[in-house]
């Protein structure tokens, strides 16, 4: 098999056009349009798909890509997907050898060869004017089925042919016309024919869309000045992110080590996230030498299409934050350029062939979160406390005769941010690098046999700081007919870490029929878990990490926590230091806190603190903990 090899972090050979000078004005022009053709196609995505992780979740990437793969523009949807496509190109301009040719409509997902992983199935239409490639139009986006040995996830797949089929640079339509074969084979050989049609006609559209709008450009505005804006650009993001690197002391920067739960099939056995930082002048690397050795099961990532995206999207979101830098630095190849990524050939950040690698994106968001921790002593007021960092995306499933097919839903339940200099963190909310709509619970319940019993804020406090972690969601879904479960999450062992002086946030857990006598643990990571009609699951998601000493919180605010049960009476005063008169008018003894505080700050030694350990979920056991350094931290508080 040949595997695409191009040098990683930078761009494949030179721009295809001679560049010529744009004025300032058509610069600015011609960067608005590049941005609305991504967003258009974004639109028509999701309004016309038929399945709800594409309609309603929004899960999917979109945009306009020279014809070595590097992306001129971006749609404003999830990250994990749209920094990948540069990677499925150049995978399938690898197979096609330069056969490609006018109204082409081209499939892939094999996740060796760039894809993010295989249920994202990219679609692209070649961009041709006057005999001349001159790129792409390609979007890519989660399809419900995948034909894997079970419906919807398969976290415990033997290898990459066991997790689903593989479009490896296929022709859907060669210049116009439909390849009947390769039509039949991608829709009948998955679960759910008709939903899977519906989207991937939704993403052709899109595609075609793209294509006749930046047509439109170049008739207008000449190609030689459409491409030399577009690399202008690519060339003013590059240097601006160069810049706000090179005003990071150079130095190497560690993040503590990060356990992830288990490899969906040797329970009890966690895995290793190392995660280093190293910035030297404009450039910055983040290496995972250390992390686990590669998994047999599909918890392993694609190198180009998952991880290299993470990374690219953690220096992104620190440095040219959107809505705080002051000039507009618009997502394209340049981003890419100066941030490298090390990952050890065998490990889970960069499997060998023929890994399964279905299961990728927990590890992913742990990478994420680890830069930013690794970075937060530099960075201070731009990164958070540690997030939840990971999501339980699972998929509910079961036959229906009449029609020959599945019925299917996947749903992302959502966790929380970690505190932030000067804010508190955002509640029950997808994070980092997921940033999907939450499904609606009418969504469930009109379309499904299953219902939403209950879907909320956990009840449990937020970490304390001096600006408060998030709250989690907890959710109960019920089948009304026997179906089954299948999910692919983490983080129920392991909490986000809290910084300076921040407690450690919560854990996630999952139970199957919780409150009865059939109540059952389930791990984070499962495959085809049978439910009968009238049996429910549970979900709840982290909660993430607190940031700041919690003795610094304003004490007014610390009450306004009590009244609105983010934290309780008991770690007002235990945790924040904070004392009442009495547990009626919850007045504050301005006195007594000051002794209090005196008090928590002379008793400290610097251990950590975390709520996983008051708040237990197991009939008061505590679940295993994969972090010595907060089980120390513990101890020493007495927890």
């Amino acid at each position: 098999m040949s595997l695409v090899t191009y040098e990683v972090g930078r761009s494949p050979g030179p721009p295809t056009r001679t560049r010529v000078d744009v004025d300032p004005i058509t610069m600015r022009v011609l960067g608005g349009a590049f941005h609305a053709i991504a967003k258009e196609m974004a639109g028509v995505l999701f309004r016309m798909s038929y399945s709800s992780i594409i309609r309603e979740s929004e899960d999917l990437g979109a945009g306009i890509f020279d014809a070595h793969g590097r992306e001129l523009c971006e749609s404003d949807s999830t990250p994990m997907h749209i920094g990948s496509l540069p990677w499925y190109i150049r995978g399938f301009l690898d197979r096609l050898d330069g056969d490609i040719h006018d109204r082409d409509v081209i499939v892939h997902n094999h996740p060796f060869l760039g894809a993010s992983h295989s249920p994202d199935v990219a679609v692209a239409v070649p961009i041709f004017w006057e005999g001349e490639l001159l790129g792409f139009a390609a979007v890519t986006a989660h399809v419900l089925d995948v034909g894997g040995s079970f419906p919807g996830i398969n976290a415990d797949a033997f290898d990459v042919y066991a997790e689903a089929k593989l479009y490896n640079g296929l022709r859907w339509y060669r210049e116009g016309e439909l390849n009947l074969d390769v039509d039949r084979m991608m829709f009948d050989n998955v679960r759910t024919e008709t939903m899977n049609r519906g989207d991937m006609n939704a993403m052709m559209a899109a595609c075609q869309l793209g294509r006749d709008r930046f047509l439109r450009l170049i008739q207008r505005y000449g190609v030689e000045t459409v491409m030399s804006a577009a690399y202008g650009w690519m060339d003013y993001s590059e240097r601006m992110l160069r810049e706000q690197i090179a005003k990071i002391p150079d130095g190497e920067y560690v993040a503590p080590t990060a356990w992830l739960d288990d490899d969906a099939r040797n329970r009890g056995r966690r895995l290793r996230v190392e995660t280093k930082v190293v910035v030297e002048g404009d450039g910055i690397t983040i290496d995972l030498t250390g992390s686990e050795a590669e998994v047999p099961t599909g918890f392993n990532v694609p190198f180009e299409g998952s991880l290299l995206v993470g990374a690219y999207y953690a220096v992104r979101t620190l440095l040219l934050d959107e809505l705080t830098f002051p000039e507009h630095v618009p997502q394209n190849d340049g981003v890419f350029r100066p941030v490298e990524v090390i990952a050890p050939k065998g490990t889970i950040f960069n499997p060998n062939f023929p890994r399964a690698c279905f299961s990728r994106f927990c590890q992913v968001q742990r990478v994420v979160d680890n830069t930013l921790l690794a970075l937060a002593e530099q960075l201070p007021q731009q990164v958070t406390a540690g997030n939840s960092a990971g999501i339980h995306f699972c998929s509910y499933s079961g036959f229906v005769p009449e029609s020959g097919e599945y019925w299917l839903y996947l749903e992302v339940n959502e966790g929380a941010y970690g505190g932030r200099y000067g804010k508190d963190a955002m509640d029950s909310v997808d994070n980092l690098m997921a940033n999907t709509r939450n499904n609606p619970i009418e969504e469930l319940d009109l379309r499904f046999p299953m219902r939403c019993d209950q879907y909320e804020l956990r009840p449990e406090p937020a970490a304390p700081g001096q600006w408060r972690g998030g709250l989690g969601i907890i959710r109960r879904n019920r089948f009304l007919v026997d179906g089954t479960y299948s999910c692919e999450g983490d983080r129920q062992y392991d909490p986000p870490r809290g910084v300076f002086g921040g407690w450690d946030g919560m854990t996630a857990s999952t139970y199957k029929n919780p409150g009865t006598a059939r109540q059952e643990y389930l791990e984070a990571k499962v495959t085809g878990i049978e439910f009968k009609a009238g049996e429910y699951i549970e979900f709840r998601e982290p909660n993430g990490g607190g940031y700041g000493d919690p003795l610094e919180r304003d004490p007014a605010r610390v009450r306004e926590d009590v009244l609105d049960d983010f934290t309780t009476i008991d770690l007002a005063r235990d945790a924040y230091g904070v004392v009442f008169t009495d547990e009626k008018s919850l007045e504050i003894d301005t006195e007594a806190t000051e002794r209090r505080r005196s008090e928590l700050r002379a008793s400290r030694d610097g251990a950590r603190a975390s709520l996983n350990t008051v708040f237990a979920r197991d009939e008061g056991k505590l679940l295993p903990s994969a972090s010595p350094v907060s089980e120390a931290g513990n101890r020493a508080f007495g927890l």
